[in-house]
């Protein structure tokens, strides 16, 4: 079992000034679901001090959001590694920051780690994923996506985000993770959250102007940059039949990737699940484009909207 603590309001609000960039949180469930995941359910309440001793305490776990759409900015980057050999490569880039003259704090994690980098003043999303996208390049570190499955990530996963969207969350540091009801510390500090904290707190923080001049000339990866967005042009409808829309029967959660909004699937929910509502991807750029990842077919959901698709008469 994990220590249990019962941490002061005043550690609550260091780990706030620290890690908290928005009040939009999650928490994780206490059970794993059948896939052996732990996922984390959207609170409708923002994010306050007790809640955030409640995870320090270990009575909770609360996964946070790096960008603050008002801004665009984030007040950390983290980044995850749960590759083979993740370590080796998370410590050759805390090297490589020191050169650069960024101190990183490395937490351990389940399969790996984390390296977290936090900014004197909320920094720009886009910059920071420009930074680290081409020191990691440069060192030959792997990056997921771009063509590979496996590599490391990097939070924030997106340069922007519409106002009200989320973007993608990931589990607050200190906490005890549900799945294996352990706690996961930072290396260079003893294991109370006060003293992590304490640590943390006395780390050097980048600067805006510090990492405009480390990304002067610089642009993201041809191979990370998100796809140009391509109108959507509704098809001619034949004369007398209305097109289907998929929007006009589903309701999008707010979370998106940078292709696809999220719904839940109505062929998953008549089934009893997909309670995370988040099965059904539907593609931003053309909504006629839709698919559930738990395999559900287009028939499928068509029927469990009443929808059926309806068979063309062959002459």
């Amino acid at each position: 079992m994990p220590t249990h603590f019962c941490v002061s309001g005043q550690t609550a609000e260091d780990f706030m000034r620290l890690f908290v960039n928005r009040l939009a949180y999650c928490i994780q469930r206490e059970k794993a679901h059948p896939d052996d995941s732990a996922p984390y359910i959207k609170q409708k309440r923002p994010l306050d001090l007790g809640a955030v001793r409640m995870h320090l305490n270990g009575d909770a776990t609360i996964s946070l959001f790096a960008i603050n759409p008002k801004t665009q900015s984030c007040k950390w980057v983290a980044i995850d590694a749960d590759f083979d050999d993740a370590l080796d490569a998370l410590f050759e880039l805390r090297r490589e920051l020191k050169q650069d003259g960024i101190e990183a704090a490395l937490e351990q994690s389940r399969r790996g780690g984390h390296l977290w980098i936090f900014g004197e003043n909320p920094l720009l999303a886009s910059q920071c994923r420009i930074y680290i996208y081409n020191l990691a390049l440069r060192l030959g570190v792997p990056v997921k996506g771009g063509g590979l499955k496996e590599g490391i990530e990097v939070f924030p996963r997106q340069d922007q985000i519409a106002d009200g969207a989320y973007g993608n969350a990931i589990r607050g540091p200190l906490g005890v993770h549900r799945k294996t009801n352990r706690r996961y510390w930072f290396y260079d500090a003893d294991v109370t959250p006060e003293a992590q904290l304490a640590y943390l707190q006395g780390l050097k923080k980048l600067t805006a102007a510090e990492l405009e001049t480390l990304t002067q000339g610089m642009q993201l990866p041809q191979a990370y940059r998100p796809p140009a967005p391509v109108p959507f042009v509704p098809r001619t409808p034949i004369a007398g039949q209305q097109e289907f829309r998929i929007l006009d029967y589903v309701q999008t959660t707010g979370k998106q990737d940078s292709r696809n909004w999220k719904a839940q699937c109505p062929s998953c929910a008549e089934a009893g699940r997909d309670r995370s509502r988040n099965n059904l991807g539907i593609k931003i750029s053309d909504p006629r484009f839709y698919i559930c990842r738990a395999g559900c077919t287009k028939e499928e959901i068509r029927a469990a909207l009443g929808q059926p698709i309806r068979k063309v008469a062959m002459a």
